[in-house]
């Protein structure tokens, strides 16, 4: 599935000791495209998009492969607001249904040595990202591998929602899929552009916040 490693922040702290720094000019330059990004995705045409996605096509073919690690990088990345609407949905709590995104492992790294976790400063930890959380095998949590089905599918990630197409520099983008290709109603067109279109400011206010709210740990 396609990925933004750009989410919230949440810092955590055993000591509770926390450090407020001024922006930095990059940051501030961060802050200022991410701020023209957002106001162009507002302007994007959805009729325009709606046309792309039935001139591509697409057509659900329920095979799961997409929730199987076995068949590409299967993560889920969240926002705040879906991971609520899950937790109520399930009765999880957030880090039973969600944790730190981390990177894959390098292909030279032994698949039983732990990946590091991200920001790591002593007893500090940044997380710059959450996704769904994987079985043991790499698959997500909640496909039922006899149905190819999801248990969350009500509340599904906007990700899940908008596979295999995604917005990226206003542009629109496909993952690797088998269901490409496949007629698509016009109205399921629009449906799926809409979606898209409010999955892309999300995604993007959603790093807005993470570079006007970062804080830094204390060094030294």
């Amino acid at each position: 599935m396609y990925l933004q490693d750009k989410n919230s922040v949440m810092t955590i702290s055993s000591s509770g000791d926390q450090q407020k720094t001024e922006k930095t000019n990059f940051q501030l330059l961060l802050i200022d495209n991410l701020k023209r990004e957002i106001e162009s995705a507002r302007k994007l045409d959805s009729e325009k998009l709606t046309l792309e996605i039935g001139k591509i096509g697409f057509s659900c073919l329920h095979c799961g492969k997409c929730c199987r690690q076995a068949f590409g990088d299967n993560r889920v990345m969240l926002i705040p607001l879906e991971i609520e609407k899950i937790r109520e949905f399930t009765g999880l709590s957030k880090l039973e249904l969600a944790g730190p995104y981390v990177p894959e492992p390098h292909p030279e790294t032994s698949q039983h040595d732990e990946p590091e976790e991200e920001g790591r400063t002593e007893d500090n930890i940044h997380v710059f990202g959450w996704a769904l959380r994987r079985k043991t095998n790499g698959d997500c949590i909640f496909y039922e591998k006899s149905t190819c089905r999801c248990r969350i599918y009500p509340v599904r990630p906007m990700l899940c929602k908008t596979y295999p197409f995604y917005l990226e520099e206003l542009k629109l983008c496909t993952c690797e899929c088998e269901g490409l290709g496949n007629p698509i109603s016009p109205e399921d067109s629009r449906k799926l552009a809409e979606k898209l279109l409010r999955r892309y400011v999300s995604e993007l206010e959603d790093v807005l916040a993470v570079y006007e709210n970062y804080v830094d740990f204390r060094r030294g």
